[in-house]
């Protein structure tokens, strides 16, 4: 039977993981300007490929972590829930090019092209959390596609060598 305080903590425990991944997005976005218009000069031109690496490297990802926290060693949960840590981090990161992605079509959208980066970089990612807490559309859609997003351009601008030109570093970085 459930309490509203089981109910209370679903939600407390979304809203949290919201924020954080919000302001993940938005201070990687500006932290790493040159990453993040590599990882977003990735989205754009190769998308299909990016979410393919991404659903291949977390597909195998997550049955490890499901296959460690299923065994019944205190220690393998502890290493299933840093795993389930540590990608989530590599999508926080990895999140930044759809934001500066997104951030770069809100200000070539706006009047004149005047808004300022900073912004735009917040609603950008308010408007990809926004798209993500949707109920079951947002869940079950859109959430493994920004998260297969977000990891494929991750181990594009991180892992990959190759270095490339895009407008924003140019005109911004």
């Amino acid at each position: 039977m459930t309490t509203i305080g089981d109910v209370l903590m679903v939600f407390g425990g979304i809203a949290l993981f919201s924020l954080s991944l919000f302001c993940g997005m938005v201070f990687f976005s500006i932290l790493l300007p040159a990453r993040a218009a590599k990882m977003a000069h990735q989205l754009d031109n190769n998308p299909g490929r990016t979410i393919a690496i991404g659903a291949g490297l977390l597909t195998p990802a997550i049955f490890l972590i499901v296959l460690l926290a299923a065994l019944p060693i205190q220690l393998t949960k502890i290493l299933a829930l840093f795993l389930t840590l540590a990608f989530l981090g590599c999508a926080a990161v990895g999140g930044a090019g759809l934001t500066r992605l997104t951030t770069d079509r809100i200000r070539s959208s706006a009047e004149n092209g005047a808004m300022a980066l900073f912004p735009a970089t917040v609603r950008a990612a308010g408007l990809i959390i926004g798209a993500l807490n949707i109920p079951f559309l947002g869940w079950f859609f859109f959430a493994p596609i920004i998260l297969f997003a977000s990891v494929g351009s991750f181990a594009h601008g991180f892992l990959s060598r190759r270095a490339v030109e895009t407008p924003w570093q140019r005109a911004e970085s």
